[in-house]
């Protein structure tokens, strides 16, 4: 009977690459794949039932992939995702890709190994192509993100429905000249966010000045430097808004290091409703996200995953409820 490493030494490869290709992995080139399904096929070689059954365990854990923990917003969706993970009896890991494509491909892998039986994605910073193959594997879902066509299952706001209602919020207070410190626009949330702050704008006849608009990394000190840079024009913004609560705590204690009184002189508003938009003076008026709700709805939804195929997954795409927290930095 004929072993995998018969099958390596006919078709020229490793081990490791036979059993791959026996995985489907994606990861294997055309010729590569087809040099050992001619071997597998000529010495008629069939994987033994323990090769198969180990193939099929199950390890217990799911990885939750963030690109950083300094955000208060990862650990209220962490807490959510872990009470539910228990309950059901399985262990999170938390993979911290900080940004980076080339990380977060190394942790998707771990599906692929069978050293996860699932994959929760916060953030994506790779072409959903490159994730989509993995699927063979086990499931990944989204939490706080999603794509257009809802390819992968998700769970999350709706949020260019979100930034249209808190900027709405703003011009109903007066402001007509209202800038926007947005997160990296290759996010597909911070797209939305922008789209409906620019909805808004577009709905009550204001001009939009693209000079306003900024890009704040969704980082309190790069939202600080916008801010300073805002309000130094001759023509400056009498509001700010900031697509999440650490950009706006950074942009209220700039504004406040130059004099400006919030909301007097300039409208201060943000985003997700994290413990930074009330231990700061005065206190942030921002759109409250259901954080430990969309934690453990994303576990739910992967729970689901395990026994129903995604493609048959309806909705695939769920939408939680935001509302409008008004809060004494934007109400004179």
């Amino acid at each position: 009977m004929a072993t995998i490493m018969d099958v390596a030494r006919l078709a020229g490869v490793s081990r490791t690459t036979v059993s791959r290709v026996l995985n489907n992995s994606p990861r294997v080139d055309k010729e590569t794949l087809r040099k050992v399904r001619s071997a597998i096929q000529e010495l008629n070689y069939e994987p033994s039932d323990m090769a198969r059954n180990l193939r099929k365990q199950k390890t217990g854990l799911i990885a939750v992939l963030v690109p950083d923990i300094s955000n208060p917003f990862f650990s209220g969706l962490l807490e959510g995702m872990e009470n539910v993970a228990l309950e059901a009896g399985y262990k999170i890991i938390l993979c911290i890709t900080g940004g980076n494509p080339e990380r977060e491909m190394q942790y998707i892998r771990m599906i692929e190994n069978k050293q996860v039986d699932g994959i929760i994605l916060t953030a994506l910073r790779n072409p959903v192509d490159f994730i989509t193959p993995y699927l063979r594997y086990g499931p990944i879902v989204f939490a706080n993100e999603y794509l257009d066509g809802d390819p992968i299952p998700s769970v999350a706001i709706d949020n260019t429905a979100a930034a249209q209602m808190v900027t709405q919020h703003l011009i109903d207070s007066g402001h007509r000249r209202i800038a926007f410190i947005n997160g990296p626009e290759h996010i597909i949330i911070c797209r939305d966010r922008k789209l409906g702050y620019l909805k808004a704008l577009q709905d009550n006849g204001l001009a939009v000045d693209q000079h306003i608009i900024m890009d704040g990394e969704y980082k309190m000190d790069t939202a600080a430097s916008c801010a300073q840079q805002l309000v130094t024009r001759s023509s400056r913004p009498t509001a700010i808004l900031a697509a999440n609560d650490t950009m706006a705590v950074g942009v209220v204690k700039a504004l406040q290091c130059n004099g400006f009184q919030i909301p007097e002189d300039v409208a201060v508003a943000g985003f997700d409703n994290n413990p930074f938009s009330t231990v700061i003076e005065p206190n942030v008026t921002t759109v409250e996200q259901p954080i430990y709700t969309m934690g453990a709805e994303t576990v739910h939804l992967l729970l689901t995953c395990f026994t129903t195929e995604i493609q048959k997954i309806e909705p695939r795409r769920r939408i939680l409820e935001t509302r409008l927290l008004v809060r004494r930095s934007s109400t004179r």
